[in-house]
């Protein structure tokens, strides 16, 4: 299971602009360093902002930083905004009718991987991934 492309881009713009937090980074400066489309971006900013977890300080020297309420973002809160966390609970498979007492073909090696994945969305947070962007950037 993969991230879909909008919550890739989500994380690594928060995670960018976790290690500058005291900055207002613009979404072009954000679109030439971490190569994400223009159009694509500015539409992710807006979405991130109206769920609360960027500010935007419009003009000449404005831009976007994480706001200062949520300093502590977990991935999951992330995920939640671009793409939804019903998909971590759903069959791999997609079939409506899959549990322990009517499973698909693929449940049982499907569920410790969808219950370490789920641990990993709820525990790392932009804290824990500070620096490490800078790495590939």
């Amino acid at each position: 299971m993969r991230f879909q492309k909008t919550t890739e881009y989500a994380i690594r713009v928060m995670v960018f602009l976790a290690n500058n937090q005291n900055e207002w980074l613009s979404v072009n400066h954000l679109h030439q360093v971490l190569n994400i489309p223009y159009k694509y971006l500015g539409r992710l900013m807006h979405t991130l902002t109206k769920a609360g977890l960027l500010e935007v300080n419009m003009g000449k020297h404005g831009g976007y930083k994480i706001h200062p309420d949520k300093q502590n973002i977990f991935l999951y809160q992330i995920i939640d905004v671009t793409e939804g966390l019903e998909s971590y609970d759903r069959c791999i498979l997609g079939f409506p009718e899959c549990s322990d007492e009517n499973p698909c073909p693929l449940h049982k090696y499907w569920i410790s991987l969808q219950k370490s994945l789920k641990e990993m969305i709820y525990s790392v947070s932009l804290g824990d991934l500070k620096g490490l962007i800078n790495v590939k950037y």
